[in-house]
């Protein structure tokens, strides 16, 4: 046999846990005799079977993620001829951080995500699929990242670094936000003169709504909160400044309680929440439920539809009913009644049907 040469044993501990995390995982264990087969295939070393058991040993007490079997086996020690019981380690796999199914999530949500660029995602995918064995990189072959088929910011992740590092200092930041042109590129907001405008802002949370990345915070020039989209950020500089404390924020008063925040500014409007009633067929309950999960209440009436009562921004509310004016009518308050009749007739004026009027309406 062809023993490993001195710099191979020291590090033959080191390839037999590549192996193990390579090529094994609860469905697909191995043998020590076929780690000592891959040794050999893999990196040319040439081992026994109490090699490669007593680097397994030291692996497991060195509280590695292995799993195993133990086989007992009797054997006779051939210097004293007495019998003995020797342990065997077998069924050995790498018990990963991530299940497959786990991974599956965290790479379905990359895949339909709009905010990250497209090389930096598929990037990410590559390198998640590396977190299991290489059975379930050989199914990632069926796994296509969308193109970049919409505009992309690249400093995306530089910009995200720099707010995550602004908001653990709580300092403010110094930013030029821009607007996505007909030529599919960012072009940045303008002051009156011609020059870049340039925002202050005092950060206080990101949030992923809806694919995209947006920045919860505060303007400084305002006493209101704002929900800035981080693909649209430009610029960034992180000021020595502190930022305005969340207290002092007009709607984060009692403090920033994210999941409430997100479900009454949906799709990140940030008008206040207001007492908002709709109505809908039964059928149509299931898309209320997913759109607002359990903060509406429902009250059947007696024609068999349902009336849904939520506390909900204005704004998002109005441009939520607006998407669904073919199967829901808003109720109150009467102000939110009147803003979503205006945007059907302005819809209709689109489509030339001027003179048509939503029934009720006085122009």
């Amino acid at each position: 046999m062809t023993m490993a040469p001195e710099g191979g044993k020291k590090i033959i501990i080191l390839y037999i846990l590549k192996i193990l995390r390579d090529y094994t995982d609860g469905d697909h264990p191995m043998t020590q005799a076929q780690i000592a087969e891959k040794l050999k295939s893999e990196y040319g070393l040439e081992v026994n079977r109490a090699t490669v058991k007593r680097n397994i040993t030291d692996l497991i007490d060195a509280e590695y993620a292995i799993e195993y079997r133990e086989v007992y086996r009797s054997r006779v020690n051939k210097k004293t001829g007495e019998k003995e019981e020797d342990v065997i380690y077998t069924d050995l796999y790498y018990a990963h951080d991530f299940t497959e199914a786990e991974l599956h999530i965290l790479i379905d949500g990359l895949l339909f995500s709009r905010s990250v660029p497209y090389t930096p995602r598929k990037k990410l995918i590559d390198k998640l699929g590396k977190l299991s064995s290489s059975y379930f990189n050989q199914r990632m072959n069926h796994v296509r990242c969308m193109t970049a088929d919409s505009p992309q910011n690249p400093q995306l992740f530089y910009i995200i670094d720099r707010l995550d590092e602004a908001i653990e200092t709580g300092k403010q930041v110094r930013i030029t936000y821009g607007h996505y042109g007909p030529d599919y590129k960012l072009h940045p907001g303008l002051n009156t003169d011609g020059s870049e405008k340039q925002q202050t802002l005092n950060p206080y949370q990101l949030v992923a709504n809806e694919g995209r990345y947006y920045l919860i915070c505060n303007n400084d020039k305002y006493d209101t909160v704002a929900n800035y989209r981080v693909d649209r950020i430009m610029k960034i500089e992180l000021l020595d400044t502190p930022s305005r404390p969340v207290s002092r924020v007009k709607g984060l008063e009692n403090g920033l309680d994210l999941p409430e925040y997100v479900y009454q500014n949906l799709n990140m409007f940030t008008s206040p929440p207001e007492d908002v009633e709709f109505v809908v067929k039964e059928n149509y309950v299931p898309l209320v439920i997913d759109f607002f999960g359990k903060h509406v209440s429902f009250f059947e009436q007696e024609n068999g539809d349902y009336s849904c009562r939520l506390k909900v921004s204005r704004e998002a509310m109005a441009h939520w009913a607006a998407e669904h004016a073919n199967i829901v009518r808003v109720v109150s308050p009467p102000a939110l009644v009147e803003e979503i009749r205006e945007q059907i007739r302005r819809a209709a004026e689109l489509y030339g049907m001027q003179g048509w009027q939503a029934p009720g309406f006085c122009p």
